[in-house]
């Protein structure tokens, strides 16, 4: 160790030049200290890198995280991949609003989210989910409604995905803005909101860690209520349309044709808001007599703020 001698000019006691003998074992204790505390942080930090590679290797027994949504608004879809967050693996979308095709789930782990329409899982999602299969594989569902009522959607969403052999380890009935009332549960999901999410999405990630399994039931009652469209028009402003085709291309029910995409087929239209969310201009909206009775009827009964639901 490196001695330490005061200048004779440096040598009276207290100077700010010359430390005496306590200054020095002041000086020695505090790097001591500073030494423990940053070994402390080491070893902190060395546990903490075990447990996060002792749980990515329990993981490793799903080949990826598969994310499966229907999100005309886009707000479903946010949902899904905040829940998605806590699943470090390599990742798979199918976008109910475009894939139609067969799909057969392995060894893998699945989020599945659908938005409410009217009390129901939209009857096209409901087709195109019809066609994916589960091999008892771990699913996450995730039933997104803009702040009414979601009715029995839950019950018809999680037995058809049970018939379809998918085993259901977490739900969240969630909620966000209204995509045919905007006032209606404005801006959400909120910080709030999604804080709660990621709470549950790490709860899950706990409990297929633990290895828990439980069967989830969930209320509701049969037969379901009809399927049920607004009345209401999907218009498009002339003026501001640029014919870029997206609505066309986006539509899932192949409501708007693409050589009059000003136009929109009223009786095949369930008016999920795709075209709207996609416009760029800002064409399309929900208008007429009848949209201004209903949103003033939703106004009137549904401002009250709901909260999202859990079950693990």
């Amino acid at each position: 160790m490196q001695s330490f001698s005061c200048p004779k000019s440096l040598t009276k006691t207290g100077s700010p030049s010359c430390p005496t003998k306590k200054m020095i074992k002041f000086r020695k204790l505090k790097i001591k200290q500073n030494n423990n505390t940053s070994n402390q942080k080491i070893t902190k930090n060395l546990n903490m890198r075990k447990i996060i590679e002792r749980q990515g290797d329990k993981m490793t027994k799903f080949k990826k995280l598969s994310k499966v949504y229907f999100s005309p608004s886009g707000s479903t879809e946010k949902i899904v991949n905040e829940v998605a967050k806590s699943f470090n693996m390599n990742r798979e979308n199918y976008d109910l609003l475009s894939f139609d095709d067969e799909k057969t789930f392995d060894d893998e782990l699945v989020i599945i989210g659908v938005p409410v329409f009217n009390g129901r899982i939209p009857k096209t999602a409901q087709k195109r989910l019809s066609k994916m299969k589960g091999t008892d594989t771990k699913t996450i569902v995730i039933l997104n409604y803009g702040n009414m009522e979601y009715v029995d959607a839950l019950l018809e969403l999680t037995e058809l995905l049970k018939e379809n052999g998918f085993n259901i380890i977490g739900i969240a009935t969630t909620v966000s803005e209204n995509s045919l009332f905007s006032q209606i549960a404005h801006g959400r999901p909120d910080e709030n909101d999604l804080k709660k999410i990621s709470e549950f999405s790490k709860n899950v990630y706990e409990k297929i860690e633990n290895g828990d399994e439980n069967e989830i039931f969930v209320g509701g009652y049969k037969p379901f209520v009809e399927h049920e469209i607004p009345q209401f028009n999907v218009e498009c402003d002339d003026s501001l349309c640029v014919e870029c085709l997206d609505c066309a291309y986006t539509c899932p029910e192949d409501a708007i044709d693409e050589s009059t995409p000003t136009m929109t087929s009223i009786d095949d239209c369930s008016r999920c808001s795709t075209c709207i969310n996609i416009c760029s201009e800002g064409a399309r909206s929900f208008g007429g007599a009848e949209y201004e009775l209903e949103k003033q009827n939703a106004t009137e009964n549904y401002m009250m703020r709901k909260e999202a639901e859990f079950y693990l």
